[in-house]
């Protein structure tokens, strides 16, 4: 008696594991006949399980092409308790691309998916889908009196959209456009502005930046040769310390930089024939220099 037990407990065990499995699969099926090229078909499939088991995601089948007339479009799939076990809803969506030239009976595969649970993996069957496809046409249209410009239907002509809005906005941004280059031109001094009078004071703010950008002694004596250059040619001569009173009476626009053109000359002087780079900075730093050359430009643009 005492073996008989010993026997029958495996046994038990071994029951328990097997209703922990599969236990049932059930499909939803939709209609199976009047499918044409591109229609899609949707599947639902219902696996009973035991309440610990589930669906290994790895066995279900992906989306894409299935073979070159079927592809299976989305798939979802939920898990829900029910009673002592476990419902697992798999929604299928088909697309067919068969062209039949007469009803055609086709088939979806039995596909596998493997559940998994705490006694091992089963494996549940999908059974296949046999629907009918049906033709777009007739196989010989001619014996009924039909030909090709009967059964076969013009292109769609295209939709002409509106465009004035936007042909109106083209033409102002390119109004725009037009005179945003002749301003930028006339700045620039390019044709057919290339015969106004000359901004040398503008000239110099370019140079000046580019020599002070070194960040060297020569650079700053380039700086400062630079604005000597603007002036002279401003004032149609070699201009020095001694002449800035004549050259401000004859350039009233410049007149309010007078005290820091006072002090660039005398910079200029302390630099080039005192060779004293280091006091001429002092009296007239790098900064202050590019920010008369910028005065004196924008003074110039003022007047003319």
């Amino acid at each position: 008696m005492h073996r008989f037990w010993l026997m029958l407990v495996p046994l038990l065990v071994l029951a328990g594991n097997a209703a922990a499995g599969v236990r049932a699969v059930h499909t939803i099926e939709p209609r199976a006949f009047g499918y044409f090229l591109g229609d899609t078909l949707e599947r639902i499939v219902e696996i009973e399980t035991g309440p610990d088991d589930e669906i290994v995601p790895a066995s279900l089948p992906r989306t894409g092409p299935s073979n070159y007339w079927l592809e299976l479009r989305s798939i979802e799939h939920t898990s829900t308790h029910q009673g002592d076990g476990r419902l697992h809803r798999l929604k299928l969506v088909y697309q067919t691309f068969y062209a039949p030239i007469d009803p055609r009976k086709l088939a979806i595969p039995t596909t596998e998916i493997t559940v998994r649970g705490p006694a091992g993996s089963e494996t549940a069957a999908i059974p296949p889908f046999t629907f009918l496809m049906s033709p777009l046409r007739e196989i010989f249209p001619e014996k009924s009196g039909e030909t090709s410009e009967t059964f076969l239907r013009p292109d769609v002509p295209p939709e002409f959209s509106r465009s004035g809005l936007l042909r109106t906005a083209a033409l102002t941004a390119l109004g725009f456009s037009a005179l945003f280059l002749a301003l930028l031109a006339r700045d620039l001094a390019w044709w057919p502005f290339h015969r106004r009078p000359a901004r040398p004071f503008s000239r110099a703010v370019r140079e000046i930046g580019q020599s002070l950008a070194k960040g060297s002694a020569e650079g700053y004596k380039t700086a400062l040769l630079a604005l000597h250059r603007a002036f002279d040619t401003a004032a149609g001569q070699r201009l020095l310390a001694a002449d800035v009173d004549i050259f401000l009476a004859k350039h009233p626009e410049h007149d309010e930089a007078r005290e820091q053109v006072t002090r660039f000359f005398s910079a200029s002087r302390t630099v080039f024939f005192g060779d004293a780079q280091r006091d001429g900075e002092i009296n007239m730093p790098p900064s202050e220099l590019k920010e008369l050359a910028a005065s004196l430009a924008r003074q110039e643009r003022e007047a003319r």
